[in-house]
């Protein structure tokens, strides 16, 4: 069946089968350019909806389901098979059936890259696809189920402050009474010798977090954002032992990407968790804002500070003389050092010029250009 989203009443209501079954759909502009899609639907049962799309070097099609259930695999292959030309079919857990109103905005361009990736079984990357603008054109839009969908669907190039403002809402309403987000899976680090059960919290996703909410307060001026930051420090206080992400290193403080104990230190995740409390100690404030973002604003400066005095401290024990070392784990397990890949090597670089632009730390600056020679095959002096 095939419906018509331009006819003048304000909402359609649709009730077909499953997802097995065409269902009602509507045409979508070709353009290899507007492939992001936006509208909004009322799932009411059994209800999904189809984004058909063709890849145009290979004239494939491949078939988005959105489907509204829990699964953990996220995205996954289907079974399912439609007439036509030759096709895949793919389908994204939207979660639990919410009954009520709801915009959806996909990139189609992201989502047919992740679907198709999703086939690769090896642990390595080369078999991932990325598709970029242009290889792609939108075909249909199908729902399924018993839905109710306003006439509206958009189609446009981008929709970057509508996934980012997203994003930093799903950190408002996701925080735990801890002040984090916490990671859902135990982390297992060094052949086991270090475990962190489900649940736990990391500096590095706490800056990150931090990041995200004080740059929706400065496009939106809400306020609840800096109040949800404020309390994100609240971990960074508290020692890994007791749930927070500190830890300490011969008496100095370290923000933990793992809180393990004893301390892994990791480098890169230490780096990012003070680029959070940068940005958040360096928000600009409305004079009407109220205090508690002030003063969270001030704990962040205080916090930043610290973490900037252990950075300069024990930078050099990171430093292999012809590369750089991924995290300080052998010196509470008194085992071989862990030394970074060229990929996380390039991450401490770019981390340390971050940081230099921020603070005009000489120090840091001369470490990151030495490192950077050690990626040309420079080594340090010998004796």
């Amino acid at each position: 069946m095939v419906f018509d989203l331009l006819e003048p009443e304000d909402e359609k209501k649709l009730k077909t089968g499953e997802l097995a079954n065409a269902g009602c759909y509507v045409f979508l502009n070709p353009s290899t350019q507007h492939h992001v899609i936006s509208f909004d639907w009322f799932p009411v049962q059994n209800a999904s909806f189809t984004i058909l799309v063709k890849i145009l070097d290979s004239d494939m099609l491949v078939l988005l389901n959105y489907v509204t259930q829990q699964d953990s695999r996220c995205v996954w292959n289907d079974s399912v098979s439609f007439a036509g030309a030759e096709q895949v079919s793919f389908s994204f857990s939207l979660g639990a059936l919410q009954s009520r109103w709801q915009s959806v905005t996909r990139d189609a361009l992201v989502d047919a890259s992740r679907a198709l990736s999703s086939m690769n079984t090896s642990r390595k990357k080369d078999g991932n696809v990325i598709l970029h603008s242009g290889d792609i054109k939108l075909v249909s839009l199908g729902f399924r189920g018993a839905v109710v969908v306003r006439q509206r669907v958009e189609q446009a190039r981008s929709a970057h402050r509508k996934f980012f403002l997203t994003a930093a809402d799903w950190l408002s309403s996701n925080q735990d009474e801890k002040g984090g987000w916490g990671v859902p899976v135990e982390r297992a680090i060094a052949d086991r010798r270090l475990v962190l059960d489900a649940g736990w919290h990391s500096a590095m996703a706490q800056g990150h977090a931090l990041s995200v909410l004080t740059r929706a307060y400065a496009v939106t001026n809400n306020i609840s954002y800096l109040l949800i930051s404020s309390k994100a420090l609240d971990l960074f206080e508290m020692d890994a032992s007791d749930g927070g992400v500190r830890n300490m290193l011969f008496g100095h403080v370290w923000f933990e990407e793992y809180p393990t104990t004893p301390g892994s230190f990791v480098l890169n995740g230490f780096m990012y968790s003070l680029i959070g409390l940068h940005d958040f100690a360096n928000v600009k404030l409305a004079d009407d804002d109220p205090e508690e973002a002030r003063l969270g604003a001030e704990r962040a400066s205080v916090l930043f500070a610290t973490g900037m005095d252990s950075l300069r401290t024990f930078l050099p024990l990171y430093d292999t003389g012809s590369g750089s070392i991924y995290d300080l784990r052998h010196v509470g397990l008194r085992s071989a050092p862990n030394i970074a890949r060229w990929d996380y090597h390039a991450v401490h670089v770019y981390l340390l010029k971050w940081l230099v632009q921020i603070t005009g730390d000489k120090m840091l600056n001369e470490t990151a250009e030495r490192w950077i020679a050690y990626s040309w095959g420079r080594k340090a002096k010998h004796n």
